[in-house]
């Protein structure tokens, strides 16, 4: 079963922004390996001399979050096919690829409005995990959380998150950043539970929201209940699950 659920954070609602967070699941092609995605925009204003440009980095966390979805259910190869290069590294280049056109599409080729449209548009972090009977992995540029049979893993970048985007910036991201999806793979069997988080979750509050398998509505329904408590979702939170039983 497949699961997603999101909400704005405090801060976002006071000051009547959307939420930076995207999240979306799916199915392969073949209809036997399933997927999950998690997507924050990064919140921080872009300064130039003279100028402060507020962040809509939601954008490309909704356009890339389409884009990586459509293309993992088009062309995640087939369950036990053994790619070459692997189908993450495919995945980061068909992501950088996708975007660069965009900025084509826009006229963006180059120079400073280039550079403000990466940096106030599309820089985002993309978590996202794989299931099928013969493959369990985890893939991700950025930060936020892991969950894999209850246990919570914190994905930290020192609040300086590898976005993908970083690549198509003018002379290029500026400080090293690898120019491929980190991964972690794990034996299938014996999988119960997947889940990708963005950063505004605490990990205590993310094992206990994900202790009982529930369908998206039923997961909103529980998040939203949360998200009211004093001291949860200062930050906007996102998460994507995969539950081997039904709820």
């Amino acid at each position: 079963m497949l699961s997603t659920a999101q909400i704005p954070g405090r801060a976002h609602r006071l000051m009547q922004h959307n939420s930076h967070d995207f999240t979306i699941c799916g199915h392969a092609a073949d209809g036997r390996s399933q997927f999950g995605l998690v997507l924050d925009g990064c919140g921080s204003k872009y300064r130039t001399p003279g100028r402060v440009i507020p962040s809509h980095n939601e954008v490309g966390a909704k356009l890339l979050g389409q884009f990586a979805a459509g293309w993992l259910a088009r062309c995640l190869p087939p369950a036990g096919a053994i790619p070459t290069p692997p189908w993450p590294d495919q995945l980061y280049a068909a992501c950088l690829a996708f975007l660069d056109q965009l900025l084509a599409g826009l006229g963006l080729v180059g120079g400073p409005g280039r550079a403000e449209f990466i940096a106030s548009h599309l820089l985002c972090t993309l978590l996202g995990f794989v299931i099928s009977a013969d493959e369990a992995t985890f893939f991700w540029a950025g930060d936020g959380y892991l969950v894999h049979n209850g246990q919570v893993t914190r994905l930290e970048s020192d609040n300086r998150p590898d976005y993908l985007a970083y690549h198509l910036l003018p002379g290029g991201p500026g400080r090293a950043i690898p120019a491929h999806f980190h991964t972690r793979r794990l034996a299938p069997a014996g999988v119960q539970q997947l889940a990708v988080a963005s950063d505004g979750w605490s990990a205590p509050l993310l094992a206990d929201l994900l202790t009982t398998p529930r369908p998206s509505l039923a997961l909103q329904r529980q998040l939203n209940i949360r998200a009211r408590q004093p001291g949860h979702f200062e930050d906007d939170g996102a998460v994507a699950c995969w539950f081997e039983r039904e709820a």
